[in-house]
């Protein structure tokens, strides 16, 4: 019977390190303790591990191709939004040669590291560095899966010791904005509508919300706070237990499927906006503009968030040492007849 050829995965357990460590001692990264690459290079020579032909050929010089990992689930509109944000990366990427490799997590940390060894590991193992919209809210585990490439964090800023290149948008302060343009309409029963609460952007946008009652001595009502999965039929659901116990006058949804889960029901109970509830959702598709009346929307720069983010991570393949940097690029309100 013929014996299973040992893969960088074999290796990496018999060394007791991780993939990502062979992979640099494989690189001869300076950044290896001496007894660690020792172990690994007795691992590699025990098992009779070969590196992949692929791998050989890419070794020692740039591949011009880079991973993307983004975090999409099933009936998730946020798929337009990581589009878009694709698009801009690509759109970069394309004038200098370079090849996009795209991944999608589907918003799971294990799918997240499972995708970042794969792309250490396999068919594009030497990849030149890798964008990715983090799903957890802490980065370390991340920061040492990915610590052979340079790295950009897009639309999330994930807690960690390390700096990484992090391109984002204002969530915290356009949502802030979006909610007290409600307050000064004489709005006070504010319910909020959000997908789960534990990546940046959706903790930004809660804080904002709690953030503006408090200023304007609004009591916060837990009853009036929804948190669900990020789906349409969620978003029905949510809204009609809200309208089922409580009395609102104003509503921000902050997850644009969400948002249209919210709108049927409001549309079924005849609920008339603005004159009764004000309604401010999240991204800017067409339906929110051919809606009657039509909706407010927070738009946020996905394409330039996408361009920027290559950018920055084309500047750090040319100067590994270049200080990490932090973007911020602005989300606008875009007014219509729902405030």
């Amino acid at each position: 019977m013929e014996t299973k050829r040992a893969n960088i995965k074999d290796v990496a357990k018999k060394a007791n390190v991780s993939t990502a460590t062979v992979s640099n001692v494989m690189n001869s990264s300076k950044f290896v303790k001496e007894d660690t690459r020792i172990r690994v290079l007795q691992a590699m020579e025990e098992l009779n591990y070969t590196p992949s032909a692929v791998a050989k050929s890419l070794k020692g010089k740039d591949t011009k191709v880079i991973g993307l990992i983004i975090p999409i689930l099933p009936n998730d509109t946020s798929a337009d939004f990581f589009l878009s944000l694709s698009n801009g990366v690509e759109s970069v990427l394309n004038k200098v040669g370079y090849k996009l490799v795209i991944s999608n997590s589907h918003e799971n940390i294990n799918n997240e590291l499972e995708q970042i060894d794969m792309f250490n590991t396999q068919f594009i193992e030497y990849i030149d560095g890798l964008i990715i919209a983090p799903t957890s809210n802490l980065g370390n585990e991340t920061n040492e899966a990915f610590n052979r490439y340079p790295a950009v964090y897009v639309d999330r800023k994930p807690n960690s010791t390390k700096k990484v290149d992090t391109v984002y948008s204002n969530n915290y302060s356009v949502t802030y904005e979006a909610i007290e343009m409600m307050v000064k309409k004489k709005r006070r029963k504010i319910a909020f509508f959000s997908g789960p609460i534990d990546v940046s952007s959706t903790i930004e946008r809660f804080e904002a919300y709690k953030d503006v009652l408090r200023r304007y001595q609004i009591e916060l009502n837990e009853e009036l706070i929804f948190v669900g999965e990020s789906s349409f039929e969620e978003g029905y659901q949510m809204a009609k237990e809200l309208f089922a116990t409580q009395e609102v006058d104003g509503i921000i949804a902050v997850n644009n499927v969400i948002a249209m889960g919210v709108y049927k029901v409001l549309k079924e109970k005849n609920i008339q906006i603005p004159e009764e509830v004000s309604f401010i959702a999240y991204d800017d598709f067409n339906w929110m503009e051919l809606t009657e009346p039509s909706i407010t929307t927070i738009r946020q720069p996905s394409f330039e968030m996408g361009q920027t983010a290559a950018k920055l991570l084309l500047e750090r393949l040319e100067d590994h040492a270049k200080k990490a940097e932090e973007i911020c690029i602005e989300s606008t309100i875009v007014l219509r007849n729902s405030l």
